[in-house]
């Protein structure tokens, strides 16, 4: 059920744009991240940073785009959103001298620690690269273009992506268990 909320506000965004236009889509999406949060607070989902952020940047750009009609700004929190993933990884290994993906799931899966420093630094870039390419989309294609590729292209980048880094993971906790 939790993992159907995180998708929630991104569906009724995409209907409501089908439906309608990119401001309604944007004050649906604006009320669907609240309802998410609700939601997962109700099935005593933890709520992390993430969570609180998502939400922060969604209305102040959801706002911004309402108040001056600017379908930029809703454009923008894509990009936004995967630089700020992209500082953060990067403010973890200089700053707690440590990879926040090890952090998060280093008690579940052993990897070497340049491992974890690989697969930190190729998230950051892949986050920065996503913010890039979302910015080429948003300012050189249709704005029906644009919202194709927020619901489905940067799912499925990710989606791939996502895979990439658990054969990653899966052949270095191998190797981590070799030497062991």
């Amino acid at each position: 059920m939790a993992l159907l909320l995180e998708y929630i506000p991104i569906i009724a965004f995409f209907v409501f744009y089908k439906m309608a236009d990119i401001y309604v889509a944007t004050g649906v999406l604006m009320a669907g991240t609240v309802v998410q949060l609700l939601g997962l607070k109700l099935l005593k989902h933890p709520l992390t940073t993430r969570h609180w952020v998502l939400l922060a940047v969604v209305m102040i750009f959801g706002a911004v785009t309402l108040l001056l009609r600017d379908d930029w700004f809703i454009k923008m929190k894509v990009s936004v959103v995967y630089v700020a993933i992209a500082l953060l990884l990067l403010g973890g290994l200089f700053w707690k001298k440590r990879s926040p993906i090890q952090s998060m799931m280093g008690k579940d899966i052993k990897l070497p620690d340049a491992a974890w420093l690989k697969l930190t630094y190729a998230w950051i870039v892949f986050c920065l690269a996503l913010a890039a390419l979302n910015l080429y989309i948003a300012e050189f294609w249709s704005q029906e273009a644009w919202v194709n590729f927020k619901v489905f292209g940067i799912l499925g980048i990710t989606l791939v992506f996502t895979i990439g880094t658990g054969l990653y993971m899966y052949r270095h906790a191998s190797e981590e268990e070799n030497t062991q």
